[in-house]
């Protein structure tokens, strides 16, 4: 998990560099489950989380889902809207009630030409995305669910949780629906692995959260 957490530092570092650059722009509210936009409704703009979390996730032509991200505050998401493809299979809807700032695509290319820096950090972000996305890839195609599952968790405990005195990571609830969704498989067998994990004191999870012993929870990957 050490490549993961450079990497994590290392996009915040970027994400630091994008926000100096980018002007305040007007923000919008969304409540629990409402669409940001989707199938219907394509990006159209950059977004910004100020408040709350964004699932974004990719459509499948048969209809299902993977859960790609889930986007905190300060964090970038609707880059696809740069392609301008007539059919993009992606949405985004708020976890949490969320507050986000946007910026059109056609104001996002003024800024760019105004400021080369921020078009530098946001290549940067780009490509430590693509990074993720790729070992994540090949999470699916060599680990087992438990090992995906475990590597899932760690990530998005890097990204979403907060330190406790007890030495554990305690995060928003997930819930084993959304963990199947990011990991690829069904919500059954999440449950199965999740209650193993429990049980080999992993992690401790309720409808208010999750806590996550990280470093019992490596032993998984060992």
């Amino acid at each position: 998990m050490a490549a993961s957490t450079t990497l994590s530092e290392d996009t915040s570092t970027h994400l630091e560099d994008v926000l100096a650059h980018l002007p305040i722009s007007k923000t919008r509210e969304y409540a629990n489950g409402q669409l940001i936009y989707g199938l219907d409704a394509y990006p159209t703009s950059i977004y910004l989380v100020v408040k709350g979390t964004v699932g974004i996730s990719h459509i499948a032509h048969d209809g299902s889902e993977v859960l790609l991200d889930i986007v905190r505050p300060d964090d970038l998401f609707g880059e696809s809207a740069f392609l301008q493809a007539p059919r993009r299979l992606e949405r985004a809807e708020a976890i949490q009630s969320a507050e986000v700032m946007s910026w059109s695509v056609s104001e996002m290319e003024d800024l760019v030409m105004k400021r080369p820096r921020l078009a530098v950090a946001l290549l940067q972000i780009l490509a430590q995305r693509n990074v993720e996305y790729t070992l994540r890839i090949e999470s699916f195609a060599i680990d087992s669910i438990a090992r995906r599952l475990a590597r899932s968790l760690l990530r998005l405990s890097d990204r979403l949780g907060t330190p406790e005195e007890s030495g554990s990571v305690r995060m928003m609830p997930l819930s084993h629906y959304m963990l199947s969704r990011y990991i690829g498989t069904s919500r059954e067998i999440v449950t199965h692995h999740m209650g193993q994990f429990r049980k080999n004191g992993y992690v401790d999870y309720s409808r208010r959260g999750i806590s996550l012993h990280r470093d019992t929870l490596k032993s998984v990957l060992d």
